[in-house]
């Protein structure tokens, strides 16, 4: 390897590359099994249907 891989090889070992943040979650309302097909999710809080030009957030 050339001095430069070298250098960096050395660098990245000593960095945290990430970390995960999962807050925590209440269970709330369910969809029917048939609806949660439907729908995609069986959270209520987790639908968001696609609209075409219409931004949610």
């Amino acid at each position: 390897m050339d001095k430069q891989a070298q250098g960096t090889t050395a660098e990245m070992t000593t960095m945290q590359l990430g970390r995960a943040y999962v807050p925590f979650q209440v269970l709330g309302e369910m969809f029917t099994p048939e609806q949660a097909l439907m729908k995609g999710t069986l959270f209520p809080d987790l639908y968001r249907p696609y609209k075409p030009g219409k931004w949610r957030y």
